[in-house]
Parts: C-alpha cells; sequence; structure tokens
C-alpha cells in the first residue's frame, strides 16, 4: 500500500486504536492540554473561519461523526451534542463565516460555526463493487470548495475530485488519471493544488476552476502528506522523500504548482499545517516514537524549519490552524479522548 493510500486510511485506523471513552474536560491554559472534550473521541482536523472561532471534527467512540467549536479568545471547547451515525470526519474547510463543510469518506456535511451542528449535505455515489473515500477538503474562495480522495478498489481505484458549492450542494464529480489525492489547498478563487498519486510517483497536480490542468512530478519516491498556502503568496507540500527518510517541507509556487527544493525537517513527524501569513507556517505533529511520543509543532519561517516544540499528551497532532497570528490551535487524540492544544506560532 502506498504512503499516499496510508494518509487516506488514517483516520479510520487511528479511531479503531483510541475508542475509548473520553474523560471530564480539562481547565484551559495557555499551551496547556484543554481536554479531553467529552463525548469526542478523536478531532482529526481544523479550521478557522473567523477570528474568534475555530471548528474542528472527528468522531466519538463509536465512529460517529463529531465537532467541537474553539474560542479562539480564550481556548474554550464546546462540543456538539449530536452526531452523525457512521460519518467519522475526516477533514474541514471553510468557504464562509457562518458555516464550513466537512468530509468523512464517502459523505460531506455542514457544520455550524456558532455551534458546531453538523448535517449531511452529499453523499458521493460509489462505483460498483468499489467505496468512496474522501480524505481531504479545500474551499477555492466563498463560493466553491474541492473535496478530494479516490474511488474504486484497492487494487484498482482513480482519483476523485468532488466539485461543492458552498453550501455542500454536489455540483460534480471528476476522477483523474492518478490512483487518488490525499492533499489540496487553494492560494485563489480559481486555483488548487493538489497532491496526486500515480503508480510512477507522486505530482502536484493543478485544478483551475474546477478543470484538471498542468501537473508537476515530485522527485522519485517523494509523497505528499499536506498542503497549505497563505492566500497566493506561500505554499507548501509536507511530505518526504521515502517511508524511513526525515520529513521534508516542499516550497510551491502558488501560481504555477511547481515544487523548489526541500528543506528537511529532522526528528519530527509532521501530519498537516497551517501558513498563518506570507513568512510563517506551522507543522503539526509529533516527536519520537511508541511510548516515547510527544505531541509537538514546527514553526517554519521564511523556509527555515525551527526546532519542535512539545506539548502535553503522545498520540500526535493531527491538524492546526489559526484564528490570528496570536490565537493558533491544533487538534488530536489522547487515550482520553480528544484533545485541544493552544500552540505558539
Amino acid at each position: 500500500m502506498s504512503r499516499m493510500r496510508l494518509h487516506l486510511v488514517a483516520a479510520v485506523a487511528a479511531a479503531a486504536i483510541l475508542a475509548v471513552p473520553a474523560a471530564a474536560s480539562a481547565a484551559p491554559g495557555p499551551g496547556a492540554l484543554r481536554t479531553p472534550v467529552p463525548g469526542v473521541n478523536s478531532l482529526n482536523a481544523v479550521s478557522c473561519p473567523t477570528a474568534t472561532a475555530c471548528v474542528s471534527v472527528g468522531s466519538d467512540g463509536n465512529f460517529n461523526g463529531k465537532s467541537a467549536v474553539i474560542n479562539a479568545a480564550t481556548g474554550a471547547v464546546k462540543a456538539w451534542s449530536g452526531e452523525l451515525a457512521g460519518d467519522s470526519m475526516n477533514a474541514v474547510a471553510c468557504a464562509g463565516t457562518a458555516s464550513c463543510l466537512a468530509v468523512a469518506d464517502d459523505a460531506v456535511a455542514s457544520v455550524s460555526v456558532t455551534g458546531g451542528a453538523m448535517k449531511v449535505t452529499a453523499t458521493p455515489k460509489k462505483p460498483a463493487a468499489g467505496i468512496v473515500a474522501l480524505a481531504a477538503i479545500a474551499c477555492a474562495g466563498t463560493t466553491a470548495c474541492y473535496a478530494v480522495g479516490f474511488e474504486g478498489t484497492e487494487a484498482s481505484s482513480k482519483a476523485t475530485v468532488v466539485h461543492l458549492s458552498s453550501a455542500g450542494k454536489l455540483l460534480a464529480t471528476k476522477m483523474n488519471g492518478g490512483t487518488g489525492i490525499g492533499a489540496i489547498a487553494c492560494p485563489s478563487a480559481s486555483l488548487c493544488l493538489m497532491g496526486e498519486h500515480y503508480t510512477s510517483g507522486e505530482v502536484i497536480q493543478l485544478l483551475a476552476n474546477g478543470t484538471f490542468g498542468t501537473s508537476h512530478a515530485l522527485p522519485a519516491g517523494a509523497y505528499i502528506q499536506a498542503i497549505g498556502c497563505y492566500k497566493a503568496s506561500l505554499c507548501y507540500a509536507l511530505g518526504g522523500s521515502g517511508s524511513s527518510a526525515p520529513d521534508e517541507l516542499f516550497p510551491l509556487n502558488p501560481k504555477t504548482g511547481t515544487a523548489g527544493p526541500a528543506a528537511t525537517i529532522n526528528g519530527f513527524s509532521g501530519t498537516s499545517l497551517t501558513c498563518i501569513n506570507a513568512t510563517t507556517c506551522l507543522v503539526s505533529g509529533f516527536t519520537g516514537t511508541g511510548a516515547a511520543a510527544k505531541n509537538a509543532v514546527v514553526a517554519v519561517v521564511n523556509g527555515k524549519p525551527g526546532k519542535p516544540a512539545n506539548y502535553p499528551g503522545n498520540f500526535g497532532l493531527r491538524d492546526v490552524a489559526c484564528a490570528t497570528a496570536s490565537a493558533c490551535y491544533a487538534v488530536g487524540s489522547s487515550p482520553s479522548g480528544a484533545i485541544v492544544d493552544k500552540v505558539k506560532s
């Protein structure tokens, strides 16, 4: 199984390992473990549509979809009291300030920014004797969002892009020549950059106004875990050049998608990234392995990764987002439930 495929199924596998009851909420504090969030087993993704709120999605212990809203000023976390049966959420993106869109493997749901209430808005049609697996989502401007993944079977799959309205209505489903797409970011309303896997290797695939465009091959053996952009000024692809090699950041041209020389992040395993401004990005993940693993975030300034900063917990931070330059939050899991850490930019 390819590294990209492992990324697509990581949320499901992790949820199975971490299916334990959530404990009572811990007192918040700067840089401290702010949860477990009662009733939420894992938080897999986070996005901040306003300067005052961040929306996170994941699942409970029975793989039902859950969400939580983070007060960006105080760090207080409030979980939605409802659930989406059988729809553990993998990713979230926001086209506006009132609601966001989240994706499960085979469903799209709207998420209220005020209370976290979720509602399924689309269910992409499954192929005969196959599945749809959506792993990531990004919004281009305020009117269009794109969920990506693959459809088919493990032995025969096609890269898939699901075109959505900002309200989550399914507008079109398109397939490309690769076997799957594991990452997407949109530096402008007309252009998105995607990490697409082919049997011959990984490429940065352009999506221009919803249409497949030019692709750029990455170095042999490279894989892409996530892509993050700051508007049309800055983009990075998080990945590496082998399963045992250090993580790498590939700078991407926000207009053409071409990749520059990679910067190595030593002693760190990254899961996702967000770019705060035209010079600074944050990468979430962990340091160490096994029982010695620690939640960590790496700041990247002017293309240079700093030293990993550790935070409470050891199951790894899965995503990070910033409401403002001084209000950044990373989400993940712990043995006792979902966690939210305030992290330094």
